[in-house]
């Protein structure tokens, strides 16, 4: 074996010289030889608290809750202008001269137009407005700044584009009458 390589061993010296404090247990401040208890605990521990993650199902609530919203709104949007469109191009037939008919085709126009305004504002307002009530009573800061934000941002667009009266008097026609 080459001499780099080669561990030398350090020549052995005698027991160490016997000291009062070696004879009390002790061979440096802070340790013990061996097979002696001490006296009292040297460090002050504090417990530490560990924080418990957040509840999973709240996580999921609010992920379900944004997908209604950011999915559901448009996708109700798209039903709501197809009703339209599908009530301007009702086919009607030369022979289809029978005003009750007529009339009955045109009821059910509306209530499909109905159903898709009911819709899309159930999905562009209760959801964020029950999002953002649900996070301020589990006092989720960050998730109701979102959904108010979500509330807003569809309030502020859909009364953009529908002035309120128009609004109200479209949801009347189609729930009161």
């Amino acid at each position: 074996m080459s001499p780099k390589k080669r561990n030398r061993r350090k020549s052995h010296q005698g027991p160490a010289p016997r000291t009062a404090a070696t004879e009390q247990g002790r061979t440096e401040p802070g340790r013990l030889t061996p097979g002696q208890v001490p006296e009292k605990r040297p460090l002050n521990r504090t417990p530490l608290t560990v924080t418990e993650p957040p509840d999973r199902r709240i996580t999921v609530l609010w992920v379900i809750l944004w997908c209604l919203w950011a999915l559901g709104t448009p996708l109700a949007l798209a039903a709501l202008l197809f009703a339209g469109l599908d009530s301007m191009n009702t086919p009607a037939a030369p022979t289809m001269t029978d005003p009750d008919l007529l009339a009955e085709q045109r009821d059910q126009n509306l209530r499909a137009i109905g159903n898709a305004l009911v819709w899309f504002l159930v999905m562009a307002w209760a959801v964020p407005a029950a999002g953002a009530t649900t996070a301020l009573i589990l006092r989720r800061t960050m998730a109701a700044i979102a959904f108010t934000t979500a509330l807003a941002l569809s309030v502020a667009l859909t009364l953009w584009v529908m002035p309120p009266t128009e609004l109200w008097a479209a949801l009347s026609a189609h729930l009161f009458g």
